[in-house]
């Protein structure tokens, strides 16, 4: 017996007032990304493999694993599904 959710991994990008973060989320399979943006008793979505870009032009700021955003800070998500 698993104690594993199974989840889908989806690309992102997600706008900022201040950046754009392109990488991966992983959503509960089934669920669509408004059910998770709309869950009240978290406040961050977690971001994999993440590139942060300024959004007043291309310039790569910043790489990371893993980052948490701020769901009160997202103007835009973008999002598409993996090809494996």
């Amino acid at each position: 017996m698993s104690l594993r959710i199974p989840k889908e991994r989806k690309k992102v990008v997600v706008y900022t007032n201040n950046h754009r973060i392109e990488g991966e989320i992983y959503l509960v399979a089934d669920t669509q990304v408004a059910d998770e943006l709309n869950v009240r008793a978290r406040e961050f979505i977690a971001v994999t493999n993440a590139l942060i870009y300024s959004t007043h032009g291309d310039t790569l700021l910043h790489t990371s694993d893993f980052v948490t955003v701020n769901k009160h800070s997202i103007e835009v998500m973008i999002t598409q599904d993996v090809v494996e």
